[in-house]
């Protein structure tokens, strides 16, 4: 009977999975930002690592992976490089989508294996 409890306690969370990758999105979309900053030029293929903390971020607090939480992850992912994008830029530069689409990608690829 006391063994219940702690594995329910162990179950995946959805939610934590959302919160993990906001947090990772978070960090990602900072650290990006804080390069331009520090090093003073702009360098959108850093989109990437926002990508992969996203993910990281979300496994870590979901606890497994899969197919929506790759959504989820992937989706976040996109709203944090294109902001930060926006950032640096004061627009979306159109030619970065390659950096978006990557980011996107891996932090889907990342969360769904």
């Amino acid at each position: 009977m006391l063994e219940e409890p702690q594995a329910a306690a162990e179950e995946a969370n959805l939610g934590l999975g959302i919160l993990g990758a906001l947090l990772g999105a978070c960090i990602g979309a900072v650290a990006m930002f804080g390069f331009y900053k520090l090093a003073g030029f702009r360098f959108p293929l850093l989109g990437v690592g926002i990508g992969a903390l996203t993910s990281y971020g979300a496994k870590h607090f979901y606890k497994e992976t899969g197919n929506v939480l790759g959504i989820i992850s992937g989706t976040v992912a996109l709203v944090a490089v294109v902001a930060t994008l926006y950032l640096m830029y004061g627009a979306f530069p159109f030619m970065s989508i390659i950096s978006v689409a990557v980011s996107v990608s891996v932090a889907y690829r990342i969360a769904s294996r």
